[in-house]
């Protein structure tokens, strides 16, 4: 990995800034300090984020390539956090491999993570990152790691994950594509697509709880960052009926609004090493968005600052399993 702590922070373009998650990272990226520029379709939006954070701003839908080259100029890297991704990973990627900036984005699309793998060494011969999976899975990703190096030779995983909170309706664009994917594992190192949804139960705490089988990234992702050949992943909803609407949480304004005050997220993570040692690890994290918007403004700034590997990454892959303590309001419990 490069490491450049004394190198000047580099510049960041951030792509889909008007959406809910959009300003929020947009906030948290002034808050930190982060040198960037917004970018996105609808104008008005752009300039009255523009004007209040006193930032420069460009629009240009995602297939314009004059758009891309005018803004990102330079730029150290593009966080692209626009979707439904499958809308536009593709178009934003060759871009930043085009014009030689580091790439990111928040999807939990598994075909996306896929896309990225494919662009590895394209990646490589523009000399840049790229991690697809720089919200949430910067959590995920480097606990699996974390648990992984708790047995010796580990040889499978399975992960259970509780999310507690709502969806913003680019989320919603986008759970359609993570559905189509398919009922994704790995066995024996490679990717196979189940005829059937198989269930499973976890105890995260409050007794055993049933999950469904669910591709959440690490089939890609978690397999780039331990190269452990058998994985399984599972999800469960944590809603509380008072917050909700037809299944999805209230927004108004850029905040959402909840009738109670929502159980944490949670993900658990199971390792099986070689002799058949089991060990398991858990991260509880805040519900809703803000484990994505903290996740995805840390990860950016590391590379900002010239700390990244080139090509395709994970969160784990490029940082290390310690990536998981650093993030903000995320506690790791080992059993």
């Amino acid at each position: 990995m490069r490491d450049l702590k004394s190198s000047p922070q580099g510049k960041l373009l951030i792509y889909g800034a008007t959406g809910y998650t959009g300003m929020l990272i947009i906030h948290e990226a002034a808050r930190r300090g982060i040198d960037f520029e917004i970018a996105g379709r609808n104008e008005e939006k752009l300039a009255v984020l523009a004007a209040e954070l006193n930032v420069p701003y460009h629009v240009f839908p995602v297939g314009d390539i004059e758009g891309w080259k005018a803004s990102l100029k330079g730029k150290t890297a593009l966080l692209n956090i626009a979707g439904p991704f499958s809308e536009t990973a593709e178009q934003a990627m060759e871009a930043a491999i085009q014009f030689k900036v580091h790439y990111f984005d928040i999807t939990a699309e598994v075909d996306i993570y896929r896309l990225a793998e494919s662009k590895d060494a394209a990646a490589k011969a523009a000399g840049i990152m790229l991690l697809s999976g720089a919200g949430l899975f910067a959590t995920y990703d480097p606990l699996v790691l974390h648990t992984a190096k708790r047995v010796k030779n580990p040889v499978a995983f399975r992960a259970a994950f509780k999310y507690s909170g709502g969806f913003t309706p680019g989320s919603v664009a986008s759970s359609s594509n993570i559905i189509n994917a398919g009922l994704l594992v790995r066995k024996n190192g490679e990717i196979k697509k189940l005829n059937e949804a198989p269930s499973a139960a976890f105890d995260l705490g409050d007794g055993p709880e049933d999950f469904s089988l669910m591709p959440l990234g690490g089939v890609v992702l978690s397999f780039k960052s331990t190269g452990i050949p058998d994985i399984e992943e599972y999800f469960k909803m944590a809603l509380q009926a008072e917050s909700t609407e037809g299944g999805n949480m209230k927004f108004e304004e850029g905040h959402h609004k909840t009738g109670l005050k929502s159980e944490r997220s949670k993900i658990l993570v199971e390792v099986t090493g070689e002799d058949g040692t089991v060990v398991r690890s858990m991260a509880d994290t805040p519900d809703g968005y803000m484990p994505t918007v903290t996740s995805a403004v840390e990860v950016v700034n590391r590379a900002l600052n010239g700390s990244y590997k080139i090509g395709f990454q994970s969160p784990a892959s490029a940082y290390g399993a310690e990536l998981v303590t650093s993030l903000l309001d995320v506690n790791i419990t080992d059993f």
